[in-house]
């Protein structure tokens, strides 16, 4: 089951530091871990210009794919709209968490602000800890705040602890109110707290599972039972139609 963990902080506070080791405690507790980077700076990108792919993207490639025998980077060029929508969520980090199923953590490093999931702060002194404080502020690395845990940078394990505790998956962002707790902001603050079961977003653990090239599409409850009733209708009627799981694959464009 994915997990999702913000650090933050204010810019030079450590946070890369301290991903790095975190990301060492987690695989040595066995999990498969991920990272995302928030970088503000407009205009920023990982691509040299000097560089084969650099000069496939001036060209005009929308994406460009190099393939080394270590490894395989993407890049799509492409406007990200890296604004909190209604639910408090950054749409683009949504949709990308969404397709990282196969990992048991991400790391988020940034994105100070955003809600709905479990973040640890790194403060400095007493007013940052009170500037980055929030409802989903799990924990606190340096200074803090009355209530909340309070690490030492190098207390790497008791970090890790809180993490596999308290950080939860992320969540569909439709405020359906099938989970119980009305909103997606409730149902996180209810889970990051442990008064709600971790896999409680029924419109992501749910009867039925609708992907889109990779990336998993929340269905409300009523969407899930509709979909759920006409295929086992019509798997049902047909030979070798028995058994419980059904996985159907559709390429919607037409050729």
């Amino acid at each position: 089951m994915l997990r999702v963990i913000g650090i933050g902080g204010y810019k030079k506070s450590g946070k890369t530091i301290l991903i790095e080791k975190l990301i060492r405690e987690l695989k040595k507790r066995k999990y498969e871990v991920g990272t995302i980077k928030h970088i503000p700076k407009k205009g920023f990108t990982l691509d040299d210009a000097k560089t084969d792919t650099g000069r496939h993207a001036k060209a005009g490639a929308k994406t460009i794919i190099a393939i080394s025998p270590e490894e395989i980077v993407t890049i799509k060029k492409e406007k990200i709209d890296m604004e909190k929508d209604k639910a408090g969520q950054y749409p683009t980090l949504s949709k990308i968490l969404l397709g990282l199923r196969d990992l048991d953590f991400v790391i988020l490093e940034g994105f100070k602000e955003a809600e709905n999931l479990a973040k640890i702060m790194i403060a400095r002194n007493n007013t940052e800890a009170k500037e980055l404080d929030d409802i989903f502020t799990i924990g606190f690395i340096g200074e803090g705040v009355k209530g909340k845990p309070l690490f030492g940078k190098e207390e790497i394990g008791g970090i890790t602890d809180l993490i596999e505790k308290r950080a939860i998956p992320p969540v569909a962002g439709i405020n359906d109110g099938d989970c119980g707790h009305g909103t997606c902001r409730g149902f996180a603050i209810s889970a990051i707290r442990g008064k709600a079961p971790k896999d409680g977003c029924v419109s992501l653990f749910s009867r039925v599972t609708l992907t889109v090239d990779g990336g998993k599409v929340p269905l409300k409850l009523f969407l899930q039972d509709l979909v759920a009733n006409i295929l086992k209708g019509v798997v049902s009627s047909l030979k070798g139609g028995e058994g419980g799981e059904v996985v159907i694959k559709m390429n919607k464009h037409e050729k």
